[in-house]
């Protein structure tokens, strides 16, 4: 592994795109202008084909450690679907993975960080995810940022972001994962406040950050618990030797751990779980993400659909080994997931902005995913992240062109029939609404999401029924998107009748370089689903399960008699032929009813939005109460303002007063005697008579000479 040529050159995967940004960020103003895309171009680029060696050169490795594995298990040394010995089993998961140390960052006493780098098939995976969409985002932004001001700006940030998230994503250790953590949250800021001129962008902005720095806090808590209990914030430190086993390894194998390192290590999934809470949006700390959709779109598909806000997704399935065997702390990522897809579900119902039903929708998404962490089905979770990265980025960006044709109009009310206006666009998000929806076998997203609610509906009955019905309720916001759009009379707003009217009718209203990005994404939204589906020796599951952290991970549940299946962790299928069989009847199932209920919500979406749409509203009004509620979003905001931030405003206003009248009053009173003693000598003292000056200089130079000469 350490010989691939990816590999020897991963650390330019993050300088390119920092390259970027410092040539489009210090030379776009003056010499590049509206030539600063190609520094992201080009630098971005060479980070994608980067990072797409190096998943070949790592599917290249994979079936040779498989029959390895075979190999060990058919020599006797173990029987055949038995656990590896803990030398055995840490040779073998991390056979397909390699690291890669640049030089130490920080040492302190026995405290040492170093930038270093650890690559297996989850950081392929996850790196080809945000360099390949990144460099997609990046060209559709030439067309939607044209004419814009801070053009280079745009993209000076753009290159900046790509960078903090493949340092998250590469990261071999917690520190370094932060400090990539905490840079796509910088970026998250400048990008969604890039029009700062507008207040509802700036206060946005601010929004993001200060309800992301809640979530950051438990993290960070998190990182120093970790050092504190295991004596290290590596990964996996040095797997051939236990003495210097990374915190990952330690809470798999119990090494040298005293019971009050046990107990507290049972305490740091918690802390993750905040942080993972803040970036991926999810309840209560999910009321960012809607607000950010205020700056540019291609932000919102970059930073809040298929990067930045699976960071939290990534940092749990990363470090499985501390959540496996810990049960409380798998409901509450499993309990948080499910309830967030349902309750951002039902709230993306009733809102009338194109973009922020799907700034819901994204957040519905993230509970999918966050529900397949939480049951202990990893390769599920990366799998619909891949797929919603496809399938989400094209619906943002779609929303950029009917803004770009409809001169910023977003309001569903004033929209229709804009399949005849631009009808490239029509059928593009025709095919990310199927995505999202999960159409059968036409769509990514079907196939990802039935793979999660079947895993949650073996752990949890309950929880596999919310998601279903988390599954209607998308089908039908999304098509009532796509059909009260797309679909009808065509509506539009004054003024853009004519706008992008001309030779080039739809030329100017859908660019090719907007257009092509699309298209691209497009396909990933209807095939990327077959990557996992049929299962496989080449699937995307069993490739994902040669990372040390699934291997690891699955070995720990099996030593702690946790009841998962193994495919959800890339592992082959149990080897009992009627677990098999109970396990395809439950995968054939779930197929069936994700279908029939993502029929059903789109029959019930053109009911109600495209045959008989004057009926839907007045049905809405039958339920003032319940409308109010869903367009209100259940008052999480209002609470949070009343509740939160106007009381530490006028704890602020108290503070403030506080300094200016008792903090600076105590400064004025003390030093008001030395300005009265100098008051009281002046006017003893400093009379103006020289002749007095010269006999009390004449006495004092005596009084000091016949203190020293006595």
């Amino acid at each position: 592994m350490e010989q691939l040529f990816a590999v020897k050159y991963s650390y330019l995967i993050p300088l390119l795109p920092l390259l970027g940004a410092v040539a489009a960020g210090f030379l776009g103003a003056r010499w590049l202008k509206d030539r600063a895309h190609w520094a992201i171009w080009i630098t971005v680029g060479g980070s994608a084909a980067l990072s797409l060696a190096l998943l070949t050169g790592m599917i290249r490795h994979v079936p040779a450690e498989v029959r390895e594995r075979a190999h060990i298990e058919s020599s006797g040394a173990i029987d055949a679907g038995e656990s590896l010995s803990d030398s055995a089993q840490m040779a073998y998961a991390f056979r397909v993975s390699a690291s890669k140390h640049v030089y130490t960052w920080l040492e302190a006493g026995k405290f040492k960080a170093e930038v270093g780098f650890f690559l297996d098939p989850l950081t392929a995976v996850m790196l080809c995810i945000v360099t390949g969409i990144g460099l997609l985002i990046a060209i559709y932004s030439k067309g939607y940022m044209a004419g814009e001001r801070g053009y280079f700006r745009f993209f000076a940030y753009v290159g900046l972001f790509i960078f903090a998230m493949t340092v998250l994503v590469m990261a071999d250790n917690f520190l370094l994962l932060y400090l990539g953590w905490e840079g796509v949250g910088l970026c998250s800021y400048l990008l969604i406040g890039h029009d700062y001129e507008r207040p509802a962008a700036r206060e946005a902005a601010k929004k993001a950050f200060l309800v992301n720095r809640v979530g950051d806090c438990g993290f960070a808590l998190g990182i120093m618990l970790m050092y504190v209990t295991f004596g290290t914030v590596s990964y996996y430190g040095n797997p051939r030797n236990p003495v210097e086993y990374g915190v990952l390894i330690q809470a798999a194998t119990n090494v040298s751990l005293s019971p009050w390192q046990q107990s507290a290590a049972q305490w740091i999934p918690f802390l993750l779980i905040l942080g993972a809470i803040g970036k991926s949006a999810q309840f209560p700390l999910h009321v960012w993400l809607p607000d950010a959709m205020e700056g540019p779109t291609p932000v919102s598909a970059l930073i809040h659909a298929a990067t930045m806000v699976t960071a939290g997704v990534y940092m749990i399935v990363r470090c499985g080994t501390l959540f496996v065997g810990n049960g409380p702390a798998t409901m509450t990522v499993a309990a948080v997931g499910v309830f967030t897809a349902l309750f951002a579900a039902t709230i993306a119902m009733r809102q009338f902005d194109l973009k922020r039903v799907f700034a819901y929708s994204t957040i519905s998404q993230l509970g999918y995913m966050f529900a397949a962490a939480g049951v202990l089905a990893p390769v599920p979770a990366i799998f619909h992240l891949l797929t919603h990265a496809f399938f989400k980025a094209l619906l943002f960006l779609s929303c950029g062109l009917v803004m770009h044709a409809t001169m910023g109009e977003l309001d569903l009310r004033k929209l229709s029939g804009l399949k005849r206006v631009l009808p490239w666009t029509n059928r593009l998000m025709l095919v990310g609404c199927m995505a999202l929806a999960g159409v059968p076998f036409v769509s990514a997203g079907f196939f990802s999401k039935d793979q999660i609610i079947a895993a949650a509906w073996y752990q949890n009955k309950l929880f596999g029924l919310a998601l279903l019905v988390a599954a209607f309720l998308t089908a039908y916001y999304t098509f009532r998107v796509y059909f009260r759009v797309f679909q009808g009379p065509t509506v539009l707003p004054h003024g853009a009748e004519t706008h992008g009217q001309g030779d080039q009718q739809h030329g100017r209203r859908e660019p090719a370089v907007m257009i092509l990005p699309l298209v691209v994404l497009a396909v990933g939204a209807i095939l990327a689903g077959y990557l996992n589906w049929p299962e496989r020796q080449a699937s995307l599951g069993r490739f994902l399960g040669q990372s040390p952290s699934l291997c690891l991970s699955h070995t720990l549940a099996s030593r702690y008699g946790v009841d998962v299946p193994p495919v959800p962790f890339g592992v082959e299928e149990d080897p009992d032929k009627k677990v098999r069989d109970a396990m395809n009847v439950l995968h054939t199932n779930m197929m069936v009813a994700s279908g029939l209920i993502a029929a059903l919500g789109i029959y019930v979406a053109y009911l109600f939005h495209r045959k008989y749409r004057a009926r839907s509203e007045e049905l809405a009004m039958r339920f003032p109460s319940l409308n109010r509620m869903l367009e209100r979003k259940y008052w999480v905001d209002e609470v949070y303002q009343g509740a939160i931030v106007e009381p530490l405003r006028r704890l602020g206003r108290a503070f403030n007063l506080a300094d200016r009248f008792v903090i600076d009053g105590i400064v004025r009173a003390v030093s008001l005697t030395p300005q009265i003693g100098g008051f009281a000598l002046k006017l003893t003292t400093q009379r103006g008579s020289l002749q007095g000056y010269a006999v009390l200089m004449l006495l004092g130079i005596a009084a000091i000479l016949l203190i020293v000469l006595w």
